[in-house]
This record gives C-alpha cells, sequence and structure tokens, in this order.
C-alpha cells in the first residue's frame, strides 16, 4: 500500500507534466492558424487538441525509450524504494515548476530543454552521493545524441522556414498569403485550407515528440517503483498521455499564440510565414520522432517564424528575439539546479542522508 501511494503521485505528477506541455507547447501550433483567423479559437484548440491525441497514439516509443535510458538502470533500481523515488519526482517536480513559470510569463520556452535538464540534474546530484563517481548517474552516449538533437533543431528550423518562404514568394510573388490580415478581414479558402493543414501537421508532429516525453517519464516511473514488471510500454500509459496532452491545449494558449503572432517579428505574422514556419517544423519534428531523438517543438517552431521574418525583410524584435534564446540558454541550467535541489531534500525527507 506504501508503493502504491508513491506510484499514485508519480503518475499524477507525471500526467500533470504533460498536461502543462499541452497548454505551454501547443499554443504554438494554433498560433498561426488563430492569428491569422483561419480558425476560431474554440475550433483551433479542438482540432490541435484531437491531432496531439492521434500524433502520440502512432508515434511508436522510440523517443520515449530514449529518455528512459538518460538514467542507468541501476540508478532506477536501487533499495530501498525511496531511493528511486526521490530521483523520478525530483525530475517531475523541477520540470512542471519551470514550465508553468515560463508559462505564466509568456516565453515560448521548451518542455524538451526543461525534461532533460531535470533529468541530467537529478543524475548528477545521485552522482555526488557517498561511494558514486561523479557522472556515474548519467548515460553521457544517450545524452550526446539528445543534446545535439536539441542543439542543432533551431537552427533547421530557421534555414528551412526561411528558404520555404523564399520558394513561395519566388512561386507566387503577388499572393494575398504575403500581407497581414486587417482587422476586419478573413482568409481566403485556400489561405484558410492551407493554414489549417499545417495546424494539423504541427499538432500530430508535437504529439508523436512530447507525448513520448510522457511515455518516457511514466516508464522511469514504472522501472523505479514496480522493477522487473514492465519491458514494453502498456497500451494504458500511452492513452493516458493522449489524453492528458490533448487536453492540455484547451487552457492557457493565449500568453504565447500572442508572443508569436507579435512579438517575433517586427511586423505582424502573415499567412504565408505562418504556413512555411508550420510545414518546417512539423516535418522536423516528424523525422527527429522517427529516429528517436526529442526535439523542442518550440524552439523549431520559433526559430522557424524567425527565419521568415528575415526572409521576408522585415526583421526581428530585438527584446524578445534576446528573449527566447535566453530561456533556451536558462532552461537546461536552472532546471538542472533545481531538479538537484529537490532531490537532496528528498533525500533527506526519506531519511535517506
Amino acid at each position: 500500500m506504501h508503493h502504491l501511494h508513491f506510484l499514485v503521485i508519480c503518475l499524477f505528477l507525471a500526467l500533470l507534466f504533460e498536461f502543462v506541455n499541452g497548454f505551454h507547447d501547443t499554443a504554438n501550433a494554433i498560433a498561426t492558424v488563430i492569428y491569422t483567423k483561419a480558425l476560431k479559437p474554440g475550433y483551433a484548440v479542438a482540432l490541435s487538441g484531437l491531432f496531439n491525441l492521434l500524433g502520440v497514439f502512432f508515434s511508436g516509443t522510440a523517443v520515449a525509450f530514449g529518455i528512459l535510458k538518460l538514467l542507468p538502470a541501476r540508478v532506477l533500481e536501487q533499495k530501498p524504494i525511496e531511493a528511486p523515488l526521490s530521483i523520478v519526482l525530483a525530475a517531475l517536480i523541477a520540470a512542471i515548476l519551470w514550465n508553468g513559470f515560463t508559462w505564466y510569463r509568456g516565453i515560448p520556452s521548451s518542455s524538451s530543454h526543461t525534461l532533460i535538464g531535470s533529468i541530467i540534474g537529478v543524475g548528477l546530484a545521485y552522482s555526488t552521493l557517498p561511494g558514486e563517481t561523479f557522472g556515474a548517474g548519467i548515460n553521457f552516449v544517450k545524452l550526446k545524441e539528445i543534446g545535439l538533437s536539441l542543439l542543432i533543431s533551431p537552427f533547421v528550423g530557421f534555414f528551412l522556414s526561411f528558404l520555404l518562404f523564399k520558394l513561395f514568394k519566388r512561386i507566387s510573388p503577388k499572393s494575398k498569403m504575403f500581407f497581414p490580415l486587417k482587422e476586419n478581414q478573413s482568409p481566403t479558402p485556400a489561405v484558410r485550407a492551407a493554414l489549417i493543414a499545417t495546424c494539423i501537421g504541427v499538432s500530430f508532429a508535437h504529439g508523436a515528440n512530447d507525448g513520448q516525453k510522457g511515455i518516457g517519464l511514466i516508464m522511469l516511473i514504472l522501472t523505479a517503483l514496480l522493477p522487473g514488471v514492465y519491458t514494453d510500454v502498456p497500451s494504458w500509459v500511452i492513452v493516458s498521455v493522449a489524453v492528458s496532452l490533448g487536453l492540455g491545449t484547451t487552457v492557457g494558449w493565449k500568453r504565447i499564440v500572442i508572443t508569436v503572432g507579435e512579438k517575433i517579428g517586427k511586423e505582424h505574422l502573415t499567412p504565408a510565414q505562418g504556413a512555411a514556419a508550420e510545414l518546417t517544423a512539423a516535418a522536423t519534428i516528424v523525422a527527429s520522432s522517427a529516429l528517436g531523438l526529442p526535439v523542442s517543438t518550440t524552439h523549431v517552431l520559433s526559430s522557424g517564424i524567425a527565419g521568415t521574418m528575415v526572409a521576408g525583410g522585415s526583421g526581428v524584435q530585438p527584446a524578445t528575439v534576446k528573449k527566447i534564446p535566453l530561456a533556451w540558454v536558462l532552461t537546461l541550467p536552472i532546471s538542472m539546479i533545481l531538479s538537484g535541489s529537490i532531490f537532496y531534500l528528498l533525500r533527506f525527507f526519506f531519511g535517506l542522508g
């Protein structure tokens, strides 16, 4: 019964992380379709939630097991049960706290960086315990692989979106997609269809990649609290993560939508810029998921929008552009320090010394 209580608490926190991830990151997927009036917010949120859910169901588990492998198996199979529990809880609490803070401040920060940073933090903190060698709590081979994907993917988003926008401009230079919509203006049916399609693509891609992070978290929990019981991902894990991520899309989207639509470029977002950035983001994230690599939807899409702004000649707003990379740079160390500190507090609370 004692272990059951711990299991329920950890599972609740893992699903809470996915719920927060939903309203934190999915705003990026619906920002362009709402901001360009292709869909009303209620319809956009429902559509994105549905395709996030489908993305989780049809994405496989390669990214999830990549997350699981960040921590060596022996770290999660310690006795007493409170030892691995302090690792899992610290990572979960730190990730939720930083995600919640950046959402509240309207900063398009990365749930992926937050989660990876939290796991690194507890792994390094574990390595400082008596009898352990420093670094023993982290799988550095997997960390290098994941770190490179997180580092490179925003640059891919920027440059591919830049090139795609230039291609759009060359193919149809006088298209209405290249002009911001006026206050009472609605997009043409063709523009609306294009934006809805790219919104669906990013939402599905987000579910495919970020949903697997939640699955990976729950597999960490099951490995720590029920060692040997689960070797494959059970269906109830996929369903619960899909529902949590889908529900998370229904709240909190406004803060990030305003940042994406108005505060990245010096001019308001045009349909062509939104479509180019979202098409690039969807393709990049789906490819990364197929390779088992976690990437940041937030950073790929934000970088893509910046790329289209530069390609269109309007440039970017220095204040926002500084804020996003700053959050990118700070997220890893802050989440590491936060999770490591919580790890030590939990060990003290559990009487582990």
